[in-house]
């Protein structure tokens, strides 16, 4: 797991130092820069994995365009962007050479570093004479073949290079769309979705998802798994819709016709109770990614039920057996009521631009007169749209 994340030189990040939880939350104005430091995750993940152009920046989450270097008026022109994410024993650092052409397709690497406590098993420059190989080509990456699986910097390395923002589209959720950069178990926009779920169902973890959504859905009663579609006999209405294992929804309030209870394909499901099944699939598929970001974790959600998932979710990735964490970015409010912030594992952060334009990022941490406003009937929620702890828009 990331301890400390750091950013120099990203788009309107000048500089950042974080220290991460389990679970990551930041919130603050549409511009304020949220996204930039998830992206800038993904560009040392796609460092890690050995290369860093548009193709492997894309299949992460990250927006298309090869800007990473701030193009604010005071910033000095020869800052060099980079990034370090460090964890107990050891950290991984990558530096990159300035482009001259703004829309580039791919970055260099100016220096590279791979450490575990006092040794580095990669510190590579490129300048110079003695430069060393591609510079396009991440050096870490290849060590990596040569280490044991289970070594904790090869697994630390591989935790890190498979990080991806996930941003899901509703479309893609229902089926009704491919998802264009494909996983395992659900793909970033939401593809596979039925399978996840239904993989989960099978799972240990199966009966917490049913408690939960008969909890978070009042029209919910249960799922209905058909074996294949081929299987239904022709006359039915869904009948080579797909030929592959498919998943029906139970509404407790449809009527019965001649003894079958009326059911929705996943087409017809609302666009919240997908999402509550992504989330599930993220937080409970034992091969869901170790790290990961959710860009606008309140989608397509009513307030109460983002509240109430947030809760959920926490509760999920904090009491499994595989330790997960997570960076998320919101703008409902009522999501940061969810937030168990008394266990140190969930931090909130308060994202602003200064009065130079650069992105500033500040932990929220609970003080006793937060405390006395909360006794006082206070949510954290009303505190934030009240400009209380940062992180709102000047409006």
């Amino acid at each position: 797991m990331i301890a400390k994340f750091k950013v120099h030189c990203f788009k309107s990040i000048e500089n950042a130092e974080l220290e991460l939880g389990n679970i990551n939350v930041f919130i603050g104005a549409n511009g304020s820069g949220k996204s930039n430091l998830l992206e800038a995750l993904g560009v040392l993940a796609a460092a890690a994995y050995g290369r860093v152009d548009q193709e492997s920046l894309v299949r992460r989450g990250c927006r298309p365009g090869g800007i990473f270097e701030p193009m604010f008026r005071d910033v000095p022109p020869e800052s060099e962007t980079s990034m370090e994410a460090s964890y107990g024993g050891g950290r991984y650092f990558a530096e990159f050479m300035k482009v001259a052409q703004k829309r580039s397709l791919g970055s260099e690497f100016r220096r590279e570093v791979w450490q575990v406590g006092d040794r580095k098993l990669v510190d590579r420059s490129t300048l110079g004479d003695n430069g060393k190989g591609d510079p396009k080509v991440g050096l870490a990456a290849l060590r990596l073949a040569e280490r044991e699986a289970a070594d904790p910097a090869a697994v630390f390395l591989r935790t890190l290079s498979a990080y991806s923002i996930y941003y899901p589209d509703a479309s893609v959720l229902r089926g009704l769309m491919q998802d264009p950069q494909v996983r395992e178990p659900v793909g970033l926009s939401g593809g596979r979705l039925v399978d996840g779920v239904a993989e989960v169902l099978r799972k240990k973890a199966g009966a917490k998802l049913r408690t939960e959504l008969r909890a978070s859905l009042e029209w919910f009663e249960d799922f209905l798994a058909l074996p294949s579609i081929k299987d239904l006999d022709s006359s039915s209405p869904i009948s080579g819709f797909m030929d592959r294992p498919m998943m029906l929804f139970l509404d407790r309030f449809f009527r019965e016709e001649n003894g079958v209870r009326s059911s929705l394909l996943v087409s017809e499901v609302n666009e919240g109770a997908l999402y509550l099944l992504f989330i599930a699939v993220l937080c409970l598929h034992p091969a869901a990614p170790m790290l990961f970001a959710l860009d606008n974790a309140d989608h397509g959600l009513n307030p109460l039920l983002a509240r109430h998932l947030m809760t959920t979710m926490c509760r999920w990735l904090l009491e499994t057996d595989q330790p997960r964490q997570v960076l998320m970015t919101t703008q409902n409010p009522l999501v940061l009521d969810g937030l168990p912030l008394q266990d140190d594992r969930v931090r909130l952060f308060t994202v602003d631009r200064d009065n130079r334009g650069t992105t500033c990022f500040k932990r929220f941490q609970i003080t006793e007169e937060h405390k006395k406003m909360a006794a006082d009937g206070w949510t954290l929620s009303r505190m934030w749209v009240n400009g209380l702890i940062g992180g709102v828009p000047n409006v």
